[in-house]
């Protein structure tokens, strides 16, 4: 036996393990979760009692065989709840809060609907490993892009105007009276049509350079009522042009996806008028790599080179990756001129909110 086979610590090996599986269990559950977010399974059982999986089956048009493996699966996952003595399958009220109420700040549709197929590219992201480059946004689906929609709406539909803008000083007496507004890196628009719907006397533009992203807000906003009030515009964050002004510009977890995240904010800085705020929020994770291990942590980490890093160095970009920091936001900010950086004080354990003034 070796000298470092005699002195391992066989209860940390055995620790190692069991992480490792169940992070495998893990991501085999939000693969399943996925498909019962898309085929409409949890949908079908919320509120519908106890069911058989044939019952489940004939609910949803799906095939029987499949779904009872599926609901024998959610249960070992706890998805869902089992009861033996009538092998019945039930979807409770909590378990629906979080897998069918989209309005629901716990939703976790989006997340499965997104780290799905994000996994499903792990060898194009093998082949960046060896050769550089990255996996381009626009070729990553259109279950990406949905699922960052529905993934980032529950926050702006429960947090945005009640909790996050009134954190910046008169911010909100503002929008009431009515001023101009950008959202940067726009995606869906689901953060400006909570705005727009919240304070009708202000003018909403969204901004983003993906081309299937703004024509899924343009149909958002028409379907919520809104479009002589905001308006989407396809164009690179660096291109921003520096009239018209905005009084209030936002960037909602993307500034570190950017090709030229740097050119980026000195053009968000310019579009800026003399007394607006520009309204930035980035993961809430550590400078510190230490300081991030944990749950939260993992995901953003992990996030990175499959989504966040990889889109930016597919174009030859700076590449930040997801977590950024604090203190490289400051970086930045400072680079591109900006005159203060204050960290709002908001409770949230996914973001971290910056204000700033030209």
């Amino acid at each position: 036996m070796s000298a470092s086979a005699k002195t391992i610590n066989q209860k940390q090996v055995e620790d190692m393990a069991h992480r490792a599986i169940a992070d495998m269990g893990g991501a085999l559950t939000t693969a399943l979760g996925h498909i019962g977010d898309k085929l409409g399974i949890f949908r079908a059982m919320d509120g519908a009692g106890p069911l058989t999986s044939q019952e489940l089956a004939d609910k949803t048009n799906l095939n029987e065989r499949y779904v009872r493996e599926w609901l024998r699966a959610m249960t070992t996952a706890q998805y869902v709840d089992y009861d033996p003595a009538t092998q019945r399958f039930m979807l409770t009220p909590e378990q629906a809060e979080v897998l069918v109420n989209e309005n629901s700040p716990f939703f976790v549709g989006g997340g499965l609907q997104l780290i799905t197929p994000t996994t499903s590219y792990t060898a194009k992201i093998m082949e960046a490993f060896k050769n550089g480059g990255g996996v381009k946004y626009s070729d990553m689906g259109e279950d990406v892009i949905d699922g960052i929609e529905r993934f980032f709406r529950p926050g702006y539909v429960n947090f945005l105007t009640s909790h996050w803008l009134p954190t910046v000083p008169g911010l909100i007496e503002k929008l009431n009276a009515g001023i101009s507004v950008a959202d940067v890196g726009c995606g869906a628009g689901q953060a400006l049509i909570q705005m727009a719907k919240a304070f009708p006397n202000s003018k909403f533009t969204g901004i983003d350079n993906d081309a299937a992203s703004i024509e899924h807000a343009r149909n958002n906003a028409a379907e919520a009522g809104l479009s002589d009030r905001v308006k989407f515009i396809q164009l690179s964050a660096d291109s921003i042009p520096s009239e018209p002004k905005y009084d209030l510009i936002c960037t909602f977890d993307c500034i570190h996806d950017m090709v030229n995240p740097r050119g980026a904010l000195t053009a968000i800085r310019n579009a800026l008028s003399n007394e607006g705020v520009y309204l930035w929020t980035e993961p809430n994770c550590s400078d510190k790599l230490e300081e991030n291990i944990g749950l939260v942590g993992r995901l953003f980490h992990n996030i990175s080179p499959l989504h966040c890093m990889t889109v930016s160095l597919a174009h030859g970009g700076e590449g930040l990756g997801t977590v950024m920091g604090e203190s490289k936001a400051r970086e930045l900010a400072k680079g591109a001129g900006f005159s203060d950086f204050t960290k709002l004080q908001i409770d949230n354990p996914f973001n971290q909110f910056f204000a700033l003034h030209k």
